[in-house]
């Protein structure tokens, strides 16, 4: 009613944390920010209204699935993955290039971001509160008992606010509009690809390039910037494609005059996608991880209770090993043999076992399914929100056709047992 947020709520206490374990500069710190925790509840109904908002007036792109309920990396690795391997299956390369914001979410400008929501249709009076809610902010840098003095803050969706990574997307979204390729989003992470045939393999980076020029022309005119250091390039296709492919005379991905190397292997939201999609590099990661939290676990296995080791073993361990695991099934035997190997080390580090003792019984105990019904379970799992979550992307829910049930409602438990019948 009076367009305002409150200035008390506008001020943060910033904490660095270190990225590594000897942070020697700047960059090596990554800046928390501490809100007054009562700010996130006015947020939080402020985001509900607005996400609602958003959704049924179908603003920002369908494939956008950063921060949006029913959305993760998962279901957009999901999404890119499926789109490659279906590329594979009729013998095309896909030329994937993977661009990276630098300190996008602090770099946001305040007034193309009103413009912005002025454009979609919000109401004068909810404008002004969103700009009461922006400007006027302050904050220090605090280190255990010491602060800073408070300095002024002219940019940024704040960091830590329930309202900042929709804000974000609704800045991000008009982007898409520049891009001809297929993309996919994550917040400030964009994907851009094109499936391509051999012989066509040089116009299709062509293409791209025009895209990384349309997004840089974009970003100029935004205030945002595009590192294209830190950015990746890489060609995937079947082993028979891969070496024909004419690497001296093809044309370099190029952004804003920066070429941008082709890798054997990029991570893809921290997921390792190599030229042939074959996952041997995602899966010697995934083992390195594991091995080094297991390993500094180790020290406190024979201190701990079970029911605490079986906690961090969920929490660090296992979710090493499911992340983003339904969208890479096609894992070889030998593959599958390691996770499972994977499993069965936290499985000892619970129960105290040696190397060549048998866990079978310790798995039944802690209820855990061998790797392979594991990941069927989380495939399965996923399904299912797929065909009766609303929430649930539409680019999965498209990749299926029902029998006898309209495209455009919401499919319920009847309908899929009668579909399926």
């Amino acid at each position: 009613m009076t367009s305002k947020f409150p200035e008390a709520w506008k001020k943060a206490q910033i904490i660095p944390l270190p990225k590594k374990a000897n942070p020697a500069s700047f960059s090596d710190f990554r800046p928390i920010s501490i809100l007054p925790f009562i700010s996130k509840v006015l947020e939080k109904l402020v985001y509900q209204q607005l996400s609602l908002f958003l959704n049924k007036n179908c603003i920002l792109s369908p494939l956008q699935s950063g921060f949006r309920p029913g959305h993760s990396t998962v279901t957009a690795l999901v999404k890119v993955t499926d789109d490659i391997r279906r590329a594979m299956d009729n013998k095309e390369l896909t030329v994937l290039t993977l661009l990276d914001f630098s300190n996008a979410f602090n770099t946001v400008d305040y007034d193309i971001l009103l413009s912005l929501l002025r454009s979609i249709n919000i109401s004068p009076s909810v404008l002004e509160w969103f700009r009461s809610y922006l400007n006027g902010r302050q904050q220090r840098i605090r280190i255990e008992e010491s602060s800073s003095s408070w300095c002024d803050v002219a940019a940024g969706v704040p960091q830590g606010g329930v309202l900042s990574p929709l804000l974000f997307a609704i800045f991000i979204n008009s982007i898409t509009h520049r891009i001809s390729s297929l993309y996919h989003m994550y917040a400030d992470d964009i994907q851009i690809y094109r499936h391509s045939t051999l012989g066509n393999l040089g116009p299709t980076v062509s293409a791209v390039n025009s895209d990384l020029s349309n997004i840089s022309e974009w970003s100029r005119q935004y205030g945002l910037k595009v590192n294209p250091v830190k950015s990746q390039a890489i060609i995937i296709g079947s082993p028979g494609l891969g070496v024909r492919v004419d690497w001296q005379n093809l044309p370099p991905v190029v952004y804003n005059g920066v070429t941008i190397p082709y890798c054997d292997t990029v991570k893809d939201l921290g997921l390792h996608l190599d030229k042939q999609l074959s996952w041997s590099v995602h899966v010697n990661v995934l083992s390195r991880r594991m091995f080094a939290t297991i390993r500094s676990l180790r020290r406190l296995r024979s201190v701990l209770p079970i029911p605490t080791k079986v906690m961090l073993a969920h929490s660090l361990i296992l979710s090493i090993l499911d992340y983003a695991d339904a969208s890479y099934l096609n894992l070889t035997e030998d593959q599958l043999n390691k996770l499972e190997r994977l499993q069965n080390l936290a499985i000892r580090f619970i129960f105290g076992l040696r190397k060549y003792d048998h866990v079978s019984e310790f798995r039944l105990k802690l209820k855990w399914l061998p790797i392979r019904r594991r990941r069927d379970l989380h495939v399965l799992s996923l399904l299912y929100c797929v065909l009766f979550n609303p929430k649930t992307p539409s680019y999965l829910k498209e990749k299926f056709n029902f029998l006898g049930v309209q495209s455009d409602t919401f499919l319920s438990y009847a309908d899929f047992e009668h579909a399926v019948s």
